[in-house]
């Protein structure tokens, strides 16, 4: 029996909101176990009144997640965008492939009843789409050259209609959230690799081995600052990819209601499996869970989007829709 779209609504929304705080739990977590730890190791080098530690893991982190997030409430679903090397389709293009592109993102808004967003263009020659944005009016729709190239007019149809479905969805605010997050992590890790640098930790020996004892106070929290943002940023994007996985069946369900077309997005699926390009901007990894699909080889746990052929099967199966649109597509053929 087909699961109730509404009701499958319902629930994904239920466990993000679990989830996101899972995030902040992961968060203040990482901060206590490191003071906790840092004063262990250094007690007579690290005797510090205030929580140094871990406060500054909290206040890399949030502070650049918050940041982030400021610009995409600043700049909108461009930003995203902007910073992975989308390229602005104007609208009064010449092109006729680009102008095709214009024509389906048009007729989808129509479909969906939402408003017409920019279109960019990405230098990538896999196929691929993704919707950025924190709100309806500002969100923005990017689409790879290699789309453009290898799909027919359906199967195009069919990819803009699922990145509308995470607009329909308000995917997209939740998206920004888990991108934000994820950057927070990383700049943890990148600026504690930094700090491992600046300290010369890197010139081994003796020098060394007394670091690792707590010698070295600012050594040792360069250490564990690291460990801590490699282990938030993995446990990050394990949880970052649960978020996922669920909405992308709500996306593909979005799509064969606008196009009452289940072969179009099935298809383009089918071209992307049988794809063995991947040349996605590297500047884009934290918004990989944003991506039609994200084929980068990792295993199930880090899979930010459902296996391709179980997506197919639903998408023929009319498995995420409900009933009313499912009796609406029959009415039609």
């Amino acid at each position: 029996m087909a699961a109730n779209f509404w009701e499958l609504q319902r629930k994904a929304r239920k466990k993000t909101a679990i989830y996101l705080t899972l995030f902040i739990f992961l968060t203040f977590s990482m901060a206590i176990l490191l003071e906790f730890t840092m004063r262990n190791l250094a007690p007579d080098t690290y005797q510090a009144d205030f929580p140094l530690l871990g406060v500054g893991f909290l206040g890399l982190t949030f502070g650049v997640a918050a940041f982030q997030y400021s610009m995409f409430q600043s700049f909108g679903g461009k930003y995203v965008a902007k910073s992975v090397g989308g390229r602005l389709i104007p609208r009064d293009t010449n092109n006729p492939k680009e102008r095709l592109l214009l024509n389906i993102v048009e007729e989808i808004a129509l479909a969906s009843s939402l408003p017409t967003p920019p279109v960019y263009l990405l230098n990538a020659r896999q196929i691929n789409a993704f919707a950025a944005g924190l709100q309806q009016n500002s969100a923005i729709i990017a689409v790879t050259y290699g789309a453009i190239e290898s799909l027919n007019r359906d199967e195009l149809q069919g990819v803009i209609a699922h990145e509308f479905g995470h607009i329909y969805n308000r995917d997209m605010r939740i998206n920004m959230q888990l991108a934000a997050m994820i950057m927070g992590f990383f700049f943890v890790l990148y600026f504690a690799f930094r700090l491992f640098q600046f300290s010369g930790l890197m010139g081994g020996g003796r020098r060394q081995s007394d670091d690792k004892r707590g010698g070295n106070p600012i050594v040792l929290a360069a250490l564990l600052l690291m460990g801590a943002g490699a282990a938030t940023w993995l446990a990050g994007s394990i949880l970052k990819a649960m978020v996922s996985r669920e909405r992308e069946y709500l996306a593909d369900a979005c799509a064969v209601q606008f196009t009452r077309n289940p072969d179009g997005i099935a298809n383009a699926l089918r071209k992307i499996s049988k794809e063995q390009i991947n040349d996605m901007p590297k500047e884009g990894i934290a918004y990989s869970h944003m991506y039609l699909d994200n084929h980068q080889g990792l295993s199930a746990l880090f899979a930010t989007h459902p296996p391709l052929d179980k997506r197919i099967k639903a998408i023929l199966g009319l498995d995420y829709l409900p009933q009313e649109w499912k009796d609406d597509l029959r009415s039609r053929k």
